[in-house]
């Protein structure tokens, strides 16, 4: 399985019979201050956000890699003590017919905080 940084090359890997291999394409912004920040300022930094596309050649491929993102990124401790919350939107997933080969995707969005 490929993973991306940032983008997806127009040309991804293949199996011999010509169909996509799964791939998750990863974006990340750097963290910012939260929304309830204290009146002291002493928590920096503490949100942000990921974003992780699941893409296949088939519903079930997709379905299944995007509940094991789910699992491994959703309210695990991280270091410093915050944690990826896996939110909205939830979307079905969707079939990209534009690009060859064609694919089924997912988009999930995490968002990091702090308790």
């Amino acid at each position: 399985m490929g993973v991306y940084d940032g983008m997806v090359p127009e040309s991804v890997p293949t199996s011999a019979g010509g169909i996509i291999k799964p791939y998750l394409a990863v974006w990340t912004q750097p963290l910012r201050e939260h929304y309830e920040q204290p009146l002291d300022y002493s928590a920096q930094e503490t949100a942000g956000a990921l974003a992780v596309t699941v893409a296949g050649a088939t519903v079930g491929t997709v379905r299944n890699l995007a509940q094991e993102v789910i699992r491994k990124l959703n309210r695990v401790a991280l270091p410093g003590g915050g944690e990826y919350r896996h939110v909205e939107p939830h979307v079905p997933i969707q079939h990209d017919g534009q690009v060859m080969p064609p694919r089924y995707y997912l988009p999930l969005s995490f968002d990091y905080q702090q308790p």
